[in-house]
This record gives structure tokens, C-alpha cells and sequence, in this order.
């Protein structure tokens, strides 16, 4: 045998691998079949193949032939529970939020807008028009309390208003009754003929009638209303004794 002239130079490859003689491969495969099959099932790859490349000679069970589900199928299902329980969890806490009053998520219903009734009008009572005095007629006064008067000349009698203060009177024709008081006495002096011009007159059936001036005091209409209306009231209570 002739040798490689670098095998001289640098020697024979330690690591170079030596031929197998083929008895001792036959047993050498004959060995790996028998503990290729003695492996659990799950840890044969796949295909059909062990974990040595080889294909499986103890039955052919391969995954596309009826054998046992992969082993994530499992895990898979239980993942699409998990997934479910929790969406109908979600489902079902929005459904007690909507329904509890007290949750901030629960709808407020939509205030319904109530047309406000419109104000009816009420009818307005005018006041009633104050009917003009007659002129002619005596004002309404009070005429609070009253002492007897005794007209002699006469032969009667009447109830003298306090409010015209002390009075005394003159009779110089039986006919005409001249009254004078303070009261009288102090209208102004535009009206001084008026201090003079109050009283009473008989008249021919026996009947009593006030006597007063012909016009108004301008200068004190108060007066000559209050001076009129306790006057007028005096001469209806003359009676004949």
C-alpha cells in the first residue's frame, strides 16, 4: 500500500473516522430499533420518524392516520373557555351597573320639558267712580258729642254740636237765628262776612231751615265744609217744646 507522501510529512488524522465492518453495523442498528421502540410514543418525531430519523416499524401510528390529538389541543380549548367566561363576565357587570340607580354609569332618564301653564289674565276691578257732590247737598261730618240748646224765643229746643265750641245766638225778628262762636269768628278776613252769616230759620208752616252764606269761603273750604256740615246737622234736632 502506498502511502500519502503528506500523511509522512505530517502524520496520520487521529480523527478521521475508521470503516465499520458490516457485522458490527448490522447490530449497531439492530440495537437502536430496539430502544427506538421501547421510547414513549409522544417522543417519536414526527411524521412517523423516531428520534433517530428513522422510519417507525412497531404499528406506523402517525398523527395523520387516526392516533392520539396533539398534545397543545388541550391547552387550546382551555384558552376558548377562559376567553368566553370572561366576555360573559364583562357582559353581565355592564348589565348591574346599568340597572343599579347608584352606579355613575347608569343612564339618568331625559327630563321631559312640561309646557308651563300660560298666566290667565285676571280681570281688573276698576274702582268706582266717586259721585260728584251735589253742591247744593251739606258734607258728611262727624259730629261727635252734642249739649242741649234751649232757643226761648222760639219755645223749643236742640242738640248743639261741642265741636263748634261756646256759641250764643240772637233772634231779632222771631225769624232769623244768628249764631256766633270762635269758630265762626275765624274764617279770614276774604270771608270775613261769613263770621255773621250762620244759623237758622223758622219758617211760616213752623218748620226749621239752616241759614248760611250764599257762596264758598275760597280761602277756607275746609272750614266752611266742617262749619256747614255740624250746622245742618244741629237745625234737623230743633224740636218745638
Amino acid at each position: 500500500m502506498s502511502t500519502d507522501p503528506f500523511e509522512e510529512l505530517f502524520g496520520r488524522d487521529s480523527t478521521e473516522p475508521q470503516p465499520i465492518p458490516a457485522r458490527e453495523r448490522l447490530a449497531h442498528e439492530q440495537a437502536e430499533r430496539v430502544r427506538t421502540a421501547q421510547l414513549p410514543t409522544e417522543k417519536r418525531g414526527r411524521g412517523g420518524q423516531d428520534s433517530g430519523g428513522r422510519d417507525r416499524r412497531d404499528g406506523g401510528e402517525g398523527r395523520g392516520s387516526g392516533g392520539r390529538a396533539p398534545k397543545g389541543l388541550p391547552w387550546i380549548v382551555v384558552g376558548v373557555v377562559a376567553v368566553l367566561a370572561i366576555v360573559a363576565s364583562i357582559v353581565t357587570v355592564n348589565l348591574v351597573r346599568a340597572q343599579d340607580p347608584g352606579s355613575s354609569e347608569a343612564t339618568t332618564p331625559t327630563p321631559t320639558q312640561t309646557e308651563q301653564p300660560k298666566p290667565t289674565k285676571t280681570p281688573t276691578t276698576e274702582a268706582p267712580e266717586k259721585k260728584k257732590e251735589d253742591p247744593n247737598q251739606p258734607p258728611k261730618v262727624d259730629v261727635g258729642p252734642t249739649s242741649e240748646m234751649l232757643i226761648g224765643p222760639w219755645n223749643a229746643t236742640s242738640q248743639f254740636p261741642q265741636r263748634l265750641g261756646s256759641t250764643s245766638f240772637v233772634i231779632p225778628d222771631n225769624v232769623n237765628l244768628t249764631l256766633s262762636s270762635d269758630v265762626l269768628n275765624s274764617f279770614p278776613d276774604s270771608c270775613a262776612d261769613m263770621r255773621e252769616a250762620w244759623g237758622a230759620i223758622r219758617a211760616e208752616n213752623g218748620t226749621f231751615q239752616l241759614r248760611k252764606p250764599a257762596e264758598r269761603c275760597a280761602a277756607a273750604p275746609e272750614l266752611y265744609d266742617e262749619v256747614w256740615g255740624l250746622l245742618d246737622a244741629w237745625v234737623k234736632t230743633i224740636k218745638p217744646l
